[in-house]
């Protein structure tokens, strides 16, 4: 999942919707759970739902989500403090993609923090799946996004592994942009100039990494990692 920034309000608003191009604006126009690219129909996503107390007016509040992450999620959170969240978190770091196994929390992470990851993975219905335990439903097509881009970064992987060029890099960065960031960082895990050619590009669309001068990551406000 992949931690964005979203910076400062940049109006107020008398209606949450009119924020979604603000917001496209900052973090681009893909679904803050799912990762999965959506330009006609991205909804602002109420982060502590309405009903729960949630501000249903303050940018805090607010990230993009697509129809399915945002009805499964629906009001179902009643706290912040049960999940782990891309604009507050490092959540690159907590969870882990395959094809097989779509998303799980990592292993290398503590035990409480799996937890976390495995709340926010339930929450919005991440591991659905055909064939799965958790099967998706007829109208859920996140599975095929996923499954389409898989198969996109396998493609451009062999092309690096062809061509390993500084010019190659930059343009499967740009691919990458198609959506589904966490599965492109995966299948290009060993490639380091490849990541920084991603991540670049993503940088300009609200991607928060930081670092210490020991290369640690750097922890936002009230994260949890």
């Amino acid at each position: 999942m992949r931690p964005v920034d979203k910076g400062n309000a940049p109006k107020t608003y008398r209606n949450y919707g009119k924020a979604r191009h603000d917001l496209a604006k900052k973090i681009g126009y893909y679904c803050s759970y799912c990762e999965m690219k959506v330009m006609n129909s991205i909804e602002v996503e109420h982060i502590l739902p309405r009903n729960q107390g949630g501000e249903p007016l303050d940018w805090d509040n607010f990230l993009l989500s697509c129809k399915y992450c945002n009805t499964i999620k629906s009001d179902h959170n009643s706290n912040l403090s049960d999940y782990l969240w891309p604009d507050v978190d490092n959540t690159d770091l907590a969870f882990s993609y395959s094809e097989a196994e779509m998303i799980k929390p990592k292993t290398s992470i503590s035990q409480s923090l799996q937890i976390l990851a495995k709340n926010s993975i339930d929450l919005m219905g991440l591991d659905r799946f055909p064939g799965g335990s958790n099967k998706p439903t007829e109208a859920d097509t996140r599975w095929r996004s996923r499954q389409k881009m898989w198969d996109l970064a396998k493609l451009s992987y062999n092309d690096w592994k062809e061509a390993p060029t500084i010019q190659m890099a930059r343009q499967i960065a740009r691919t990458s942009l198609n959506g589904h960031y966490s599965i492109w960082i995966d299948v290009f895990k060993e490639d380091q100039i490849v990541l920084t050619e991603i991540d670049k590009i993503y940088s300009e669309i609200g991607l928060f990494k930081k670092f210490t001068s020991t290369r640690s990551r750097i922890l936002r406000n009230n994260a949890k990692i």
